[in-house]
């Protein structure tokens, strides 16, 4: 085959390629209903329920999306104290690295949940909040650890058990996916502080027991609805996997790209052909010169 020829074929191949790729690259899937971003401040206040895209998004979740907000927003400047007054301690190291890497990546999803479900988020923490970052600032030394470990503890606790609720219960995707990835963060928290050494848990709130179950009308013992959401509140989500919405979506990446994008297959496939090409031009170039060498003798 003449190497002019082989060269043009190699170039169509990978046009035809190329070509593909410009339409193959895109997701298989589209969303089956169009992604909108609301206006600010449509999704309601108060005791509203407002009907969204993702579910219906109701009093409970608008909090938990303030509460998700607002413990970034104390957790990660006690994250810096810990890291500045304690540089000598590996243990309170650990825990303030992973509550500002935790608390980074809770504030991504829950700044998207707010912005496309038209819910404003807080801007500052709570007073509550700030006094306990007082704390930490007039304490040092060992009495910093303290303060440090308890405080966080304690409050990580009880958003763990809110978010399990949360998750128990609602009907909105996005706040969902909120919620899982929340019990994912704070549980890590909660291991990271315990693992401090400084964690009076003798002070903790003691877990109650569940309510029992009612009787039907004719005596019966009533379905255990509590008895499905203990269960999965129980659970410690600890895979470290971060949820995403289905396939086609935009409120997360669901796949990895690669470093060219979407196209990384096409991209190599075209590498590919182009490779093949050079290996075939060599080989009659070889082809070619083997040929004279024999007529010359």
């Amino acid at each position: 085959m003449p190497t002019r020829l082989l060269v043009a074929l190699a170039g169509c191949a990978l046009a035809v390629l190329i070509g593909t790729g410009s339409a193959t690259g895109q997701p298989a899937t589209t969303p089956s209903t169009p992604i909108s971003t609301p206006p600010p401040g449509s999704g309601g206040t108060g005791d509203e329920v407002v009907q969204t895209q993702w579910g219906p998004l109701g009093p409970a979740d608008r909090d938990f999306m303030n509460r998700v907000k607002q413990a970034g927003l104390w957790e990660k400047p006690a994250g810096d104290k810990g890291k500045a007054k304690r540089p000598d301690q590996p243990k309170i190291q650990e825990a303030c690295k992973h509550l500002i890497e935790g608390h980074t990546l809770l504030d991504n999803v829950v700044n998207r949940a707010g912005v496309l479900l038209g819910h404003t988020l807080p801007t500052e923490a709570s007073e509550e909040q700030k006094g306990w970052l007082a704390e930490m600032d007039a304490a040092n030394g060992d009495e910093f650890d303290v303060v440090f470990a308890n405080r966080l503890r304690a409050a990580h606790g009880k958003v763990y058990a809110y978010a399990a609720q949360i998750r128990a219960g609602t009907k909105n995707e996005l706040i969902r996916i909120l919620s899982t990835q929340a019990m994912i963060t704070v549980f890590d928290h909660m291991k990271v502080l315990e693992e401090t050494g400084r964690v009076d848990f003798a002070g903790l709130e003691s877990p109650q027991p569940l309510a029992p179950p009612t009787a039907n009308a004719d005596g019966t013992a009533a379905p255990d609805a509590g008895g499905d959401q203990a269960a999965e509140q129980s659970a410690n989500p600890t895979d470290g996997v971060i949820p995403t919405v289905p396939q086609g979506t935009r409120f997360t990446r669901t796949a990895e790209q690669g470093v060219f994008g979407d196209n990384n297959g096409v991209f190599f496939g075209a590498i590919g052909v182009l490779a093949l090409a050079l290996v075939g031009m060599r080989m009659i170039s070889r082809s070619k010169k083997t040929r004279r060498k024999s007529r010359s003798y």
